[in-house]
């Protein structure tokens, strides 16, 4: 009688939509990690089990499962994705050509004009680099543009 009014097996699907959204909001305050968001799909599948009637040894059996489809998949569309990566802000400025602003000596640094903006730059081959003069970013070095 005590474990009837203490946890009733008619009201267990309940139980896992609530699951179901605590991960979710547990989801929500973790960014990027889509880890708990299994956990949360997995209390849904489990919640269907349970309106459906099936037993609890049933549901939980669904949970898992459902969680480990689900955690695969995620990995699997996250692996797939890592990869296209697209260079921006400082990174992206490596290849691009751009103009001489102020002359750049082998022991100075001078300036360039890249896309819009301008860059103290250091010549990469330790050449003098007259104003004018169109050179190409090899590299980023802290704040300093290497040009060639």
């Amino acid at each position: 009688m005590l474990y009837e009014i203490v946890f009733n097996f008619e009201q267990l699907g309940y139980f896992w939509l609530l699951v179901a959204l605590l991960f979710l909001l547990l989801e929500l305050s973790t960014p990027g990690l889509f880890f708990f968001i299994t956990f949360s799909i997995g209390a849904v599948f489990a919640s269907g089990a349970a309106f459906l009637g099936c037993s609890f040894f049933v549901q939980c059996i669904t949970l898992v499962t459902s969680f480990l489809i689900t955690f695969f998949i995620f990995r699997k569309y996250l692996k797939a994705t890592e990869y296209k990566r697209v260079p921006t802000n400082v990174d992206a400025l490596a290849g691009k050509d751009g103009i001489i602003v102020k002359v750049i000596t082998k022991s100075d640094s001078g300036l360039v004009k890249v896309g819009g903006e301008i860059w103290s730059a250091f010549s990469k081959n330790g050449v003098d680099i007259l104003e004018g003069q169109t050179v190409k970013v090899d590299s980023v070095k802290g704040n300093r543009l290497m040009v060639k």
